[in-house]
């Protein structure tokens, strides 16, 4: 395909992640729109997308959410997020992608075992769990905006239903990408210019959160748990390899 296009698909990939497979795919917007436009201009043009998607998605799945299941990572990704900033300009894009992509797939792959061998156990992470599980989110969110695989890896361990999987990472993002704005804007990664191009992407926004919300709710649990696994693994392919 032409690159041009490639911000579109992005685009509607971050409503159809947020709002239907809420795991890794959306991480596939910034490699897709980092072949147009360059790397820290990327970042700074899907953040305000990324919070569209985030307010859409939160009124699809209004009230669904579990806050106990995110409230201490939430403040772990609060300190994420300030390590995250003092290293974007630091950290090549390129390892940070690897490491990403790697900890996806180990982090699958356990979870499968787990599944496999102990299906009616669900993980209870003690809360110094929870919070690192937040810095880490927080940081990768940041950075590459990276966060959705180990969000969705620490939910689905706990065995998190389909709507209240979707609904609290709604409400974890929403809150989180919101937190990056200031940031983001004081480092100049969201300026006038990004600003004026998210215009040209904004209506793929909520095509992707509508054809997502349809389709969770029309698969049913077992088929949705296997396409998230299916999903995280792809997805941290595509990292290692691109």
């Amino acid at each position: 395909m032409p690159a041009w296009i490639y911000p579109y698909l992005g685009a509607f990939l971050i409503g159809l992640s947020k709002a239907g497979f809420a795991t890794g795919l959306g991480m596939l917007t910034t490699p897709l729109l980092a072949t147009a436009v360059p790397a820290r201009q990327a970042i700074g043009i899907i953040l305000p997308l990324l919070c569209c998607a985030d307010l859409l998605t939160l009124s699809a799945f209004w009230k669904k959410w579990r806050l106990e299941l995110i409230r201490i990572p939430f403040i772990g990704a609060l300190g994420g997020i300030a390590l995250g900033m003092g290293f974007v300009n630091v950290i090549s894009e390129h390892l940070l992608r690897t490491s990403i992509g790697a900890t996806a797939l180990i982090l699958t792959v356990l979870l499968l075992v787990r599944n496999i061998w102990y299906p009616a156990r669900a993980y209870r992470p003690s809360w110094w769990e929870a919070l690192l599980v937040g810095v880490f989110a927080g940081f990768s969110s940041t950075i590459s905006h990276g966060a959705g695989p180990i969000m969705a890896i620490y939910l689905m361990a706990q065995k998190t239903g389909k709507t209240e999987f979707v609904a609290s990472n709604a409400i974890f993002f929403t809150a989180l990408n919101l937190f990056k704005v200031p940031p983001y804007v004081i480092s100049g990664l969201i300026t006038v210019g990004t600003l004026v191009q998210d215009l040209r992407y904004l209506a793929f926004i909520p095509l992707g959160v509508a054809v997502g919300w349809v389709a969770n709710r029309a698969l049913p649990q077992k088929a949705f748990e296997w396409l998230v696994y299916g999903l995280l693994i792809v997805t941290g392919i595509q990292l290692l390899i691109a």
